[in-house]
């Protein structure tokens, strides 16, 4: 859900009654700070924040903490408990999309192992439909691509030993593939096909090392000419019962050991570490415990 997190905005939020209180006295930076806050907890699981934060969250906002508590605690736009907070309007905004991933995961789970990998196999037809038209606005592209690639491929074939794939071709499959890293709904498909869910989407670079070790160790490097192939060979691969999905499976419920970062979040795409989606300084020491905050280069608890 990384890739995805917005918020529908209505162009009539600010004529409600709580937020018209909040714009009469905190003025629009109390607004701004709603908003922000609204942002925080979309990045959260199941939408709820952690009010140990705060003080990281003003320091972020570049404002006063009690500026971020008066809008949190004084207006009505959020519930909270002794250690968390959550919005009803964010809750609402968001359910329907939970309702529909629900739904299709249910609606999948319902039907017999056969009839389930065919008719992903038709919604992932169905969704390069939708995305056709980008593939095709980058069909010109691809094919000049692929062009420079096999010109520059006859160039070596003197330099290649016993048909052995220049380094340039090698390096083209590779790159189709990891351009599924930006196709955020073409993910989440994937994810509700393999039954894994969120788990499949936060761990989606892991999951494409090895779709790569698998094309590899298969010698199919030579099939994948497009993201389209890659798309259509990783469809396949991420079929549950096949061995490919088995030995995904495995590798992904394999204990991860955090080691003294066991209470804090990594992310392996960009090396960020976090907690409740707070970023952590690069060389920052280990999160002590799970309810230390970082403020003034150091943590506090």
């Amino acid at each position: 859900m990384k890739k995805d997190q917005y918020i529908p905005h209505e162009v009539s939020m600010r004529n409600t009654t709580e937020v018209m209180n909040l714009i009469e006295k905190e003025g629009m930076a109390g607004y701004g700070i709603y908003w922000a806050l609204m942002e925080y907890l979309r990045t959260q699981d199941d939408y709820t924040g952690d009010v140990r934060v705060l003080r990281t969250l003003a320091r972020q906002f570049k404002t006063k903490l009690c500026k971020v508590e008066s809008v949190l605690y004084n207006y009505g736009l959020f519930t909270l408990t002794d250690f968390t907070f959550r919005s009803i309007k964010l809750d609402a905004m968001m359910r329907p999309l939970e309702n529909k991933r629900k739904a299709m995961e249910k609606q999948n789970e319902s039907k017999p192992k056969a009839e389930r990998n065919q008719d992903d196999c038709k919604t992932l037809k169905t969704n390069d439909s939708v995305v056709l038209s980008k593939v095709k606005e980058s069909k010109v592209k691809e094919s000049k691509e692929k062009e420079s690639i096999t010109s520059s491929s006859k160039d070596e074939e003197g330099d290649a030993v016993d048909g052995v794939a220049s380094t340039s071709v090698t390096l083209a499959w590779e790159r189709y593939v990891d351009q599924l890293a930006d196709e955020q709904q073409w993910i989440e498909i994937m994810a509700m096909r393999s039954g894994l869910g969120l788990v499949f989407v936060k761990r989606f670079t892991e999951v494409l090392q090895h779709f790569k070790r698998h094309i590899q160790a298969v010698g199919n490097e030579k099939d994948i000419q497009s993201p389209s192939d890659a798309k259509r060979y990783f469809c396949f691969y991420n079929t549950p019962g096949s061995k490919p999905y088995r030995q995904l499976v495995d590798e992904l419920q394999k204990p991860i050991d955090k080691g003294k970062y066991k209470h804090e979040d990594y992310d392996p795409a960009t090396g960020q570490r976090s907690y409740c989606g707070v970023p952590i300084p690069a060389d920052a020491p280990p999160r002590p415990n799970g309810q230390a905050v970082w403020c003034d280069g150091k943590w506090i608890y």
